[in-house]
């Protein structure tokens, strides 16, 4: 008896549990201190590491427009290369946001989207002057 009041109850509590796929973040949605640094960190990946093992060797990083100093700055552990986890501690500093928008906020609206950093200016971002 008990299960058959139950079993209309857990139904319920499994429709409402279901996962339903979400829409892709808009190229036009601000970044916010809290998303920055993971679409920060994956477009460097995307764009500076060449050889796609995961880390940015100092030679990937001023190929792709970023500085010595720059680099430094970004291997916290001082190992010769960046990994994610090194840019995504980098990149959740409140002083780099403000960088970063100061620098890759084309428009200028003090708004900064992912289209903006993406952009051909947005490897400005590789050169860090905080």
């Amino acid at each position: 008896m008990r299960l058959r009041l139950l079993l209309p109850v857990f139904a319920a509590l499994l429709a409402s549990c279901a996962t339903h796929p979400t829409a892709p973040a808009s190229a036009e949605a601000p970044l916010t201190p809290k998303t920055a640094p993971a679409a920060y960190t994956a477009y460097v990946l995307e764009t500076v590491d060449t050889n796609k093992d995961g880390t940015i060797t100092l030679v990937e990083w001023t190929t792709a427009g970023g500085d010595q100093r720059s680099f430094l700055l970004a291997d916290a552990n001082k190992d010769g290369v960046v990994t994610r986890t090194e840019l995504i501690r980098l990149s959740s500093n409140a002083q780099f946001f403000d960088f970063l928008c100061r620098r890759a906020d084309l428009d200028k609206n003090n708004r900064l989207t992912p289209r903006e950093f993406r952009s051909a200016g947005g490897v400005r971002v590789l050169r860090f002057e905080f």
